[in-house]
């Protein structure tokens, strides 16, 4: 039962091209520093669209309330970047406006379930950088019933320039029409052959259920040493009793054997200590901050919203241990799973939810 109204409750967040957007009533909270980010029409076109009936967005995002971080003033603070109307129908509202005239009757149904929209942007010595980013999974119907996965897309696009803040609104038009365009390539063709397919409903109930996860739904966060992200996910640690120190090189956790002999622990991928939770990055202490159905790090959420105190204190462990720990809270993190992008990376703000790794 809890499936079905999970189904419902999701396909009436779902609009179609055609369809009657919802008045959204905005955020009127003015408490803390923001950027609002709108999409208009952009001079975006295809002209296999009059093969398609309908784009339908399916939203999954981890991250329901901003779409990033960006930079304001002379220092460069970040503040947080959110959408100009609600998550549910910004991106379907833009589409029915960018696209909606061109789809014609009798066409093909894209079904796009999109996992995540993010935007960043960076100062570097000579130029900024703007980059926006697009996970989604592209699915074709040629009835609006049965959908066929054809892309797992997953994309960043980037403009240099000396002022990028205001252009992020183009980013994202420019990565959903990579988006359009890679739904077209790879799915087109494929309606003439015969494909397997899953009922929309069973499309959607596969995309919620990998927003389900023991870390985000358990009431405690479990002691102990994390050797893989998928332990993180299961709110498993491996390793339930474990010691940390910090030299001048390095920050290292490790056990001890029955005979009190310190033992390493290399290559984990987090901890949890005193209820509070942390990544290792590059030999680097990354604290965690739950945030929707995802974790941005600590140092980008407000006071008010920041559960983890590590960025405030170094006694998590005491010492120089617990000053590794609070070095980590303030430092700036960059994203660097994107094997095209090795020079002027993106700065890290929250966990990819899909890798465990950084992201924007």
């Amino acid at each position: 039962m809890k499936t079905v109204l999970a189904i419902l409750s999701a396909a009436l967040l779902m609009q179609t091209a055609a369809a009657q957007d919802p008045v959204y009533d905005k955020n009127t909270d003015t408490s803390s520093p923001r950027k609002t980010v709108s999409l208009k029409k952009y001079g975006y076109n295809d002209p296999r669209l009059e093969k398609v009936t309908a784009i339908e967005v399916l939203p999954v995002q981890w991250d329901t309330t901003r779409l990033g971080f960006v930079q304001v003033g002379l220092a460069n603070k970040k503040i947080e970047a959110r959408p100009a109307t609600s998550h549910r129908h910004f991106l379907q509202d833009y589409i029915n406006n960018q696209y909606g005239t061109q789809l014609k009757p009798g066409g093909a149904h894209l079904l796009w379930a999109v996992k995540d929209l993010r935007i960043n942007e960076k100062t570097f010595a000579m130029n900024e950088r703007g980059y926006a980013r697009l996970k989604a999974d592209a699915y074709i119907s040629a009835d609006g019933q049965q959908y066929t996965l054809i892309a797992a897309f997953d994309t960043i696009v980037m403009r240099n320039g000396m002022e990028v803040t205001s252009r992020h609104d183009e980013n994202i038009a420019r990565v959903i029409h990579l988006l359009l365009k890679t739904s077209l390539d790879e799915g087109l063709p494929l309606l003439e052959t015969t494909i397997a397919s899953l009922p929309k409903e069973a499309v959607i109930s596969s995309q919620l259920s990998a927003l389900r996860m023991p870390i985000l739904e358990d009431q405690f966060y479990m002691e102990g040493v994390y050797m893989s992200y998928e332990e993180f996910k299961a709110n498993k640690p491996s390793i339930t009793a474990f010691h940390a120190e910090k030299t001048k090189k390095e920050f290292s956790l490790y056990t001890l054997d029955d005979q009190n002999n310190k033992v390493p622990i290399n290559n984990a991928w987090g901890f949890c200590t005193k209820a509070e939770l942390y990544k290792i990055d590059n030999n680097n202490i990354v604290p965690l901050e739950k945030s929707g159905n995802g974790f941005i790090i600590s140092k980008y959420l407000e006071d008010a919203q920041r559960r983890n105190k590590a960025i405030f204190m170094n006694a998590v462990f005491g010492g120089v241990t617990g000053a590794a720990i609070a070095a980590g809270a303030t430092q700036v993190y960059l994203v660097r799973s994107v094997p095209y992008i090795t020079k002027q990376q993106p700065e890290a703000t929250a966990l990819d939810m899909l890798t465990g790794e950084l992201t924007l």
